[in-house]
């Protein structure tokens, strides 16, 4: 693949993904939906986002594993323990610090 097809698509891709995320903000506002419609809307990125994470830590050579041999699983028990206290900034430092001192030391 040469530069300038990988650039073109590139572009293409953000391009589709800007007029889709621009037709649905655009949409949203004009249309009525009623309150249990907005509320259920509401909670889609907090139910879709602990599922994308979940995967990415517990898969482990293409298996899902609750394993303490995993990085990824002793990182997000360090992220969770921490935003029991603390706010984001520091769970995401926390999280990226004991990922890449664990990935290092393990």
């Amino acid at each position: 693949m040469n530069n300038g097809y990988f650039a073109a698509l590139t572009l293409g891709m953000a391009a589709v993904t800007f007029l889709i995320r621009v037709s649905f903000t655009g949409i949203a506002g004009r249309l009525h939906m009623n309150e249990r419609v907005r509320k259920t809307l509401r909670f889609v990125p907090v139910t879709v986002l602990p599922a994308i994470i979940t995967v990415q830590i517990l898969d482990m050579n293409s298996r899902m594993e609750f394993d303490l041999h995993n990085p990824k699983v002793i990182a997000a028990i360090i992220c969770t323990l921490v935003s029991f206290r603390f706010g984001l900034i520091w769970v995401v430092i926390s999280g990226v610090g004991s990922l890449a001192l664990l990935n290092h030391f393990m």
